[in-house]
Formats: C-alpha cells, structure tokens, sequence
C-alpha cells in the first residue's frame, strides 16, 4: 500500500551499542555504524485499509519508492535517489545521510531491492561489461547450483578443489558466491561486482579489459570453471576410450551408459550432478555410409533459432550446358558417322524434378534470416541444388517490357536486366527491399516492418567443367619456379642444377611428360561438352617454342611478358608486327656499331621491324611497341616467367539481341548469362564453348495446340518447324567440332609436337611455324557453316549492347573473331560483352517461318523445373505475415529450437570431419541427439 510516514524513531546516545553492524558489500571492505540523528524507524498508519498503526524499520524489506508496488497516485514519475518522503523540513535529516551533510551518497545505497527474495539486484556496467552481467544472472537462476553456493557445502563438503590446474584453485568459485549473496539478500537493488570482474580478469586476461566480448563464451567459461573448482576427484585417472569392436557388440543404450560411467570418473562436481548432459553425435559418410557415433557430454547447449521466413528468395538456377540438359547440340552424333549419340550415358534415370543435371533452368523458393548475408545463400542454395557454392554466381534479375503491344508468346517481349550480387552485401533483407523497390513493384517501399515479396534472383553456374588431371594440378605451383630458374640460368651462365636440386634435363623432362599427356586430351572427343581443359602449361610451351631471336620469327599471336613504362610485367600478345619502321637511334644492325675511338661507323637510318604488343585486361591505348633488342636485353619474356597468371578465368556476359523491322527497333530480349572461359584459350576455343552454352536456348519442345485445329496444318507446320530446328542445331555442332579441331591441330604444330615418338629436344624452338595457311583454311570452312547458325556472334561494350545506331556503336561493336593466334583473355576486358543477334528465321520448303509461328526469333526460353517445396514454402511465408499481426501468437516455442538443434545438417570440407572408413575428408551428415538430459539444462 501507498502510506503517509507519520513519525520518525532517531537513534539516540543511549541506543548506540558497542557491536556495529556490518555492511554487506562485495565491492568494499568497511562497515558502517549508525550515528546519533539517524534515523531508524518509521511510523506508518494502515488503518484505511483494515490494518493498524506501525513503527517499521528502515531496513526492512516492507518498505520500498512509492510506486514500486501499486499504482501511482499523483506522482508522475519516481526518483531513484534515497529519499522516502518529504521530511521535516526543520530537520533536513535525510533516511540515508546525517543531518546537514553536503557530502555525496553512496549511489548503491538508496537502490532497494524491489523483490525480496527472488534476487533482483541489477549489476552495473563497469565499462562494455553488459556481456558479463547477462551471464551472471543467467547462472544466478540455476536454483540448485544457486542454493550450493549460497550455503556453502563446497567448504562443509570439502568439494573446494585449490590443486586442479584446470581450475582456479577455488577463487573464482569463491568470488562468484560471495557475489550471489549479494544478490540474493534482498537489500540492494544494484551493486557493482568489482570485486568480482578483478578476479575474473586475473584468471582469464580475455575478460579484463574494456572490450565487448561474448556473452555465451563467459557463460560456458565461468560454467567449467564451477565444474573444476568444486570437482571433487582430487588426481584424475586416465580413462580408456570405447573400443569400437565394442561399441559395434553392444546397444546404443548400453554404450552411452559407459560412456557417462568414465565420464564420471574423472569429474564429480554440482555441475556434473545437475547441469550436464550427453548427446549422441552421429556423423555418416556421404561415399561408404559408414556412421561415426560418439557420446559427448556438454553443460551448455548452443541451439539455433530456425529459419523464420522473414526473407524469401525465388531462386532460378541456370545450369552449364551438357550433353544431358543439351542434347540435340552436344550429343548430337559426329558428321559423316553412323550411330544416334555421340556418348553413350549409362545408369541415367529421367528426371525432370529438380534437382536434376537433365534441367536446365531450377526454381527454388528459399526462406532465409534477415541477417543472413549472400555467402549464407549460396551454401543454402548448394544444399539444395547440390552445384557446389564456389561454383555460383549469384545476381538480381529485374524483368523489362521492351514493347506493349508485341503479342505475350514472342520471346522479343521481355528481356531480363542481371546485377551481379558480390559474396557479401549485408542482410538478405537489405538485398531483397534494393531488388523489390527496382523491379517487383514495392515503389521504394523501405519499411523496416513490412516484409518484402519473394525476390527474384539468379544463380548461374559456372560454365568451365575442369577437366580431372592429378599429374597436372600437382605441377602447377613448381611450373612457374622451374620456368624462373631457367632463366637465371641463362642469364648468369649457373650450372645445370638449380635450386631445389633438380637438374635442368631431368626437369625438362618431366615438363615434357607433363605436355605430352596433356595434349593427348586437349581438343579430344569430350572437349568443350563434357571437360573443358586449361591450356596454360600448353600456352608456355608455345612461348618458348616460338621465341624469336631474329625479326624475321615475329609470330601473330605470341604469348610473352613484357615490362611496361612504369618497369611493371604484365602478361600480353603480340597483336601487330610493324614493318618498315626507321630506327630513331642509328643503329638497326649487329654491324652497324660504334668504334672503338666512339666514332658511328654509319648514320643512315635503316628501317627496323616492331611488334605492338597487347596486355591482357587493358584496352588498346596502353599498347606498345618492342624490337628485336627488347627481346634480347630481357624486357620481354617467354609467358608467365616474370608475371603471374591470373587466378579466376575470364568472365563476361551474353546478351541476346533482336531487330525488329516492323518496329524499326533494336532490343535485348530473354535471358542474358554468364561465361566462362580459360585466359589461355584462343579465342576459337572459346568461341566453341560460347556455342556450346547457347544451345541452351534452341531446345525446341512439343507444342500443346488448343482450340479447333485442322490436324494436316498443324502437322505440315511441326514437321517444318522440327527440320529448322534440326538444321540449326547440327550447324553450331558442326561449328564446335571444326573449331575444335583447328585449335587442337595450331597447338601441337605450334610446340612442334607432330607425333608422339618424336625426341624431347625438338620442343625448345620452332621458329618455322606458320598459321597462316591454317588460319585460311579454317575462315573458309567456317563461311560455309555461319550462314547455318541462328544468330551472329558480335562483341561490344557494355554501354552499346542495344546498338541503335549511336555513333559509337559502329567503332565498339565488331564481329566475334574466331581466331587461333588471340587469347581470349587477351581479347576481353572487363567492359565487353558478347551478344547473340538472333536472325530472322530462314525459310523452310520455300515456305516463311513466320507464317508457321508467332515467334520472330528461334529463340527458345528452356523450361523451368519447379521444386516440389515450393507452394508449401510460399503458403508458410504468407500465414507467418498474417500471423504477425495477432498479438496471441508472437514468440517461438523451445521446443521447435531443440528440434533444429537436432536436424541432420550437413557438413563443409572445412570441418575436416575424417571418415574413419574411407580415411578422406567427407561432407558427412551430422545428427545431434539429446541423449541424457541433467536437471538443468542451460542452454
């Protein structure tokens, strides 16, 4: 109850006695006494309400701040210093001061308990210590563990272990408790645990400083240190672990009870008594499905809250094309060969559910955290899809109407704009409102209490297939060392052995043996639609192979590393030999040199030869220009003995491209895509595998025809329609192969590999090499092949992709060049793209295709597998947004928490979990089990 204080009880001279009463505070030593003045009762009347005339004494627990337990009457807000009421104002006398004092209070003392008896003593934050307060209420709740300590059995029990070395020797055992009682009092409403922090930092240097530190890691720490400081096994035996001929003989029940009976052999303490558990950890392997059972006791328990579908992401996986998913394109059957199929696939079931490698677009509904970054996607989209995360590349699609009035069935309609998303972007949910408020009709919406739509993004996967060669990626890291060598040895004159004691023959030879099987399968039959080999030991071989030492062996093409102005190498091509150029300084000969006296012997110019030489990832104005003397004086270099090889492969996009006639309009259409490619390979290599991934798009399917159809029509019109599709899909395989074979047949005559028996010393030079001829002979068999194709292979920079005339577009867009002497990621460069420009559909039976589709373009958008999860996931994300608005059901049940914690997860190689049967490293299936359960479980 509210009440009015009638009279005040002062202690008098009399009343003071020879004992004082000691304060009890962890933070200080002293005690205080009371004075003469002070006051030490109260008078209270409670006869409105039933009751009678009171004296109380000040430090009672009857007595608390108006307001703490009923209602305020008239006060409008309640003060925190120690004053009860007004007093006699003649007095001045204070219930916590002495009469008259201007010294400052303790700011603890007026702070009273507001529960007796349930502990509610706040801590103050002595500094970034709120980490620390929230885990010492956490154990200040644990009723068992709390009444041992406040009673003291760890000294009546002699539990106080001072001698384990896991411990600290009882005092940090000894402090907590003192603080407890603190706590538990009942007469302080705050207190500092100085005392307390002093110790904990002393024993554990981490917790010492002014730094935020975690919570849960003070908790499980302080949690042992209990568990070792009142351990009552004084020198612990050593405990055999289980057999495993054992544990396979015995139940699980029978084996976890053994498990915990030599736990306990080694730790008798409070918290094994009544805070610890056991848990059944099971991991089994993906390969063998051998399981791993281990019982682990715990005493904290970390569970996760599960996936609330705060964020929900409409993922469209796009998979590489091969011959599964394409195979009317790269499982065609070789020209001129009888048989169905270029490979045979074995064992492979139809599946058009996804996930299946036979698809070519996915759709997976994935709900995620809203703190949840772009990395924490991409693993949940590899558990699902299972194409490894490093393998992804994630982007936003926005969908744009190029025209209203183009009917819906045309593909030209709509084309869809892809943002790179980068592995991290802060929470999805910052991603989703940028995708939303561009693209999904949120208007900018940025309300942080709304949930956003499911967002649309796309997951690519890489399009390079690394071929598996074990010889080869064990040499790659030692490749670049033995080439430096090589040149210091010929630069200094050193001995045939180099550093790492290998000498130059043997090493030679092993690089031989290293090419020789690589080109055994460079360009074979399952290049480009099954593997996709890197070329790079190859393209060094072809460096040195072709290394000029006159200016008549400048070779179109050569792969070298040059130093540039700034005296930095960088790898680049030679991409012009300039003829006829006058030679600045007077000196274009080896005969033509000074005299001994330093006379010139002659001062004509005489006109020299250049190469321009292109840096790969740099534009044409950083070009320049080397003689024959740079090539000798060692400023330029056989490829990647002086720079280094660039780690990711080159990547760019393709656009598909459309004019309109009728509209007299140039657009982008469909669904844009991400390429790979190998720096190293030329650029009709990589033209090839631009090919092979754009077969994706000419997947022809059944029409479903509806409505009165006249049957001989509509057969006529598929029979035609299957033959054009038929003809374009043989020309790209037909482009593949042939540009396969050229590439193939410029590298193995460009290393002077002409047959396998040839001896080693022919691969150091070739200078008699000439790809002229071959390059002739490629462009005309390609001619009568690329009026076949559906589209044009253009390249462009990103700033003319619609190509509308602009007065730029016809210096920035060129024909894709399909060439053996340029290396992709020589040719490309950050701001290019390629594009697709579709043609009109060439007549079939002398009969227009339009008239046989309402499609302009061939172009065919692949079908889209939808998970089976999807509608149940999408009907959870729309109740959990309806259910936000009922207030009966906020919050989350424990229940469903433990349950995660006891989900089947799958494990990363980084968790270097080792399969005891395979002896390898796995992504094995972890599965917790809650197997023994304490009387408390923290958690």
């Amino acid at each position: 109850y509210q009440v009015q204080i009638m009279d005040l009880e002062k202690l008098k001279h009399e009343d003071i006695g020879d004992s004082e009463e000691e304060s009890i505070d962890g933070d200080s030593a002293t005690s205080t006494s009371r004075k003469v003045g002070e006051i030490v009762a109260v008078k209270v009347d409670f006869t409105e309400f039933g009751g009678h005339i009171e004296w109380i004494d000040v430090e009672s627990d009857r007595m608390a701040l108006p307001g703490r337990f009923t209602t305020n009457k008239g006060e409008n807000s309640i003060r925190r210093k120690s004053s009860l009421t007004s007093l006699d104002s003649k007095s001045k006398t204070s219930l916590t001061g002495k009469k008259g004092s201007n010294e400052s209070v303790d700011s603890n003392a007026g702070k009273i308990c507001t529960f007796p008896g349930y502990g509610a003593c706040g801590l103050a934050n002595l500094g970034n210590t709120c980490y620390a307060n929230s885990a010492i209420q956490c154990i200040s709740y644990m009723p068992l563990l709390r009444s041992y300590l406040l009673s003291a059995q760890y000294k009546a029990n002699g539990d106080l272990n001072k001698d384990n070395p896991l411990g600290t020797g009882g005092k940090l055992l000894e402090e907590f408790a003192e603080l407890l009682r603190i706590i538990w009092s009942g007469k302080f409403g705050e207190r500092s645990p100085t005392r307390f922090r002093i110790q904990l930092g002393k024993q554990r240097t981490q917790f010492s400083g002014a730094d935020q530190q975690d919570a849960q890691e003070l908790l499980n720490y302080m949690l042992d240190v209990l568990h070792e400081d009142s351990n009552k096994v004084k020198k612990k035996p050593f405990v055999e672990a289980l057999e495993d001929d054992w544990v396979k003989k015995n139940s699980l029940p029978r084996v976890g009870e053994e498990a915990w009976r030599r736990f306990l052999r080694r730790n008798q303490s409070i918290m094994a008594d009544v805070a610890m558990g056991q848990v059944l950890n099971t991991v089994t392997c993906p390969d063998c499905h051998f399981s791993s059972r281990n019982f682990d006791p715990f005493n904290l328990l970390s569970i996760p809250f599960p996936t609330v579908a705060e964020v929900v992401f409409e993922c469209t996986v796009i998979r590489r094309a091969t011959p599964l998913n394409a195979p009317k394109v790269l499982n065609s059957p070789r020209k001129n060969k009888d048989e169905t199929m270029r490979y045979k696939i074995d064992g492979i079931v139809e599946r058009m559910q996804p996930p299946s490698e036979q698809l070519i677009l996915e759709q997976y509904v994935i709900p995620m955290s809203r703190l949840a970054d772009i990395g924490d996607l991409r693993l949940r989209i590899q558990n699902i899809c299972g194409i490894s995360a490093s393998r992804l590349r994630l982007c936003k699609a926005e969908t744009i109407m190029n025209r209203k009035d183009w009917d819906e069935k045309n593909p030209v309609k709509y084309h869809t704009r892809v943002t790179s998303l980068p592995d991290k972007e802060g929470p999805c949910v910052q991603v989703a409102k940028e995708a939303n408020s561009t693209g999904n009709g949120s208007n900018g919406n940025s309300d942080d209490s709304a949930d956003p739509p499911p967002t649309r993004i796309l997951a690519f996967e890489n399009t390079i297939s690394l071929r598996p060669m074990p010889s080869i990626d064990n040499r790659n890291g030692d490749d670049e060392d033995d080439t430096a060598t090589e040149e210091d040895e010929d630069e200094e004159g050193a001995t045939s052995v180099d550093s790492m004691g290998m000498g130059r023959e043997a090493r030679m030879k092993k690089e031989f043996r290293i090419l020789r099987d690589l080109l055994a399968v460079y360009g074979d039959g399952k290049e480009c639609r099954i593997y996709d080999t890197n070329p790079l030991p190859l393209s060094k071989a072809m460096s040195r192979s072709l290394w000029p030492q006159s200016e008549t062996e400048f070779k179109l093409g050569l792969r070298v590393d040059a130093i540039d102005h700034r005296d930095h190498w960088f790898p680049g091509s030679v991409v012009e030999i300039i003829e006829g150029v006058p030679d600045e300084n007077g000196s274009t000969t080896s005969s033509q040199q000074q005299g001994k006296d330093g006379d010139q012997i002659t001062k004509n110019k005489v006109c020299m030869t250049k190469v321009r030489i292109h840096f790969d990832n740099f534009s044409s104005k950083w070009d320049e220009t080397y003689t024959i003397e740079h090539f000798k004086r060692g400023k330029v270099r056989p490829l990647y003995s002086h720079a280094t090889p660039r780690p990711k492969p080159t990547e760019f996009m393709v656009y598909h491209r459309y004019f309109h006639k009728l509209s007299n309009m140039t657009c982008l259409f469909g669904l844009p895509f991400h390429l790979q490619c190998h720096n190293e390979w030329s650029t009709a290599r990589a033209g090839a595998h631009i090919l092979a991934q754009a077969s994706r798009y000419l997947q022809k399917a059944n029409v479903i025809h509806t409505g009165p159809i006249n049957v001989d029509d509509i057969q006529e019109v598929d029979s035609r329609t299957l033959r054009l599709y038929e003809r374009a899909h043989m020309a790209i395989s037909e482009m593949i192969d042939l540009l396969l074979e050229y590439d193939r047949a410029y590298v193995r005559s460009a290393i002077g590999e002409g047959s396998s028996g040839r001896s080693f010393e022919y691969l150091s030079r070739n200078p008699s090499f000439d790809a002229s001829h071959m390059l002739s002979a490629l462009m005309k068999k390609m001619s009568a092949i690329q009026h076949r194709l559906p589209f044009e292979l253009k390249v462009c920079t990103h700033d003319s992709l619609s190509g509308n005339g602009s007065k730029t577009s016809s210096n920035e867009e060129v024909s894709y060049p399909f060439t053996l002497m340029r290396t992709i990621g020589n040719y490309m460069n950050a701001r290019h793209a390629v594009v697709l420009h579709w043609r009109d559909p060439p007549p079939v039976d002398k009969k227009p295709f339009l008239s046989l589709s309402r499609n302009h373009v061939m172009y065919v958008q692949p079908k889209v597998g939808i998970h089976k999860s999807n509608s149940e996931l999408l009907d959870e994300h729309g109740s959990s947004k309806k259910s936000k608005n009922n207030p009966g059901s906020a919050g989350l049940h424990l229940g469903v928490c433990l349950t995660e914690f006891c989900k089947v997860n799958k494990l990363d190689l980084n968790d270097n979990w080792r399969c005891p049967h395979c002896k390898d490293y796995r992504e094995g299936k972890q599965n917790m089990t809650l197997w023994r359960l304490p009387a408390l479980l923290p958690f």
